[in-house]
């Protein structure tokens, strides 16, 4: 990353990180825990960031991939792209701190949303995260990631 070296860990370098936590539902009582993996490498463009993210939920057969691009990253902000089978290709805006990532998508006919992850003193990172259908229901997602550290 070229325009901000000091970015480090979560996302913006190379590595693999895993999560849990539970997703709910306003239209629904039921609470789901899943399990996430990301993947990150740098992108084909001079400080662009690839990302994978796989999820499985528990009592779900199919798993969500969702590919994440960021780019134009600063200081304090970067650009997003997501993809993935359900919501096409959508774009938002991102801010970064020392302890904090967040970024939004807003204003897409099909899907809106955030997600916001924190530093924590042990280096895993909380999450927390909504997204509203066209229909106006909700999933919201808390969780926590951490980095997978290799076994000799």
């Amino acid at each position: 990353m070229s325009n901000n070296p000091q970015h480090k860990g979560f996302l913006f370098s190379s590595g693999t990180w895993i999560g849990e936590g539970k997703i709910s539902f306003t239209a629904s009582p039921e609470v789901l825990s899943f399990f996430t993996k990301w993947t990150s490498k740098p992108g084909e463009r001079d400080g662009d960031v690839r990302c994978t993210q796989q999820v499985e939920m528990s009592g779900v057969d199919d798993h969500v991939v969702n590919q994440f691009r960021f780019f134009d990253i600063r200081q304090n902000s970067f650009s997003v792209e997501l993809s993935n089978e359900l919501v096409g290709i959508v774009r938002g805006k991102g801010v970064i701190s020392e302890k904090e990532i967040a970024w939004e998508f807003r204003g897409h006919p099909s899907f809106e949303g955030f997600e916001v992850y924190r530093l924590k003193d042990n280096g895993d990172w909380t999450v927390h995260a909504e997204f509203a259908s066209p229909d106006q229901f909700r999933t919201i997602i808390e969780g926590r990631v951490w980095e997978k550290v290799a076994k000799d």
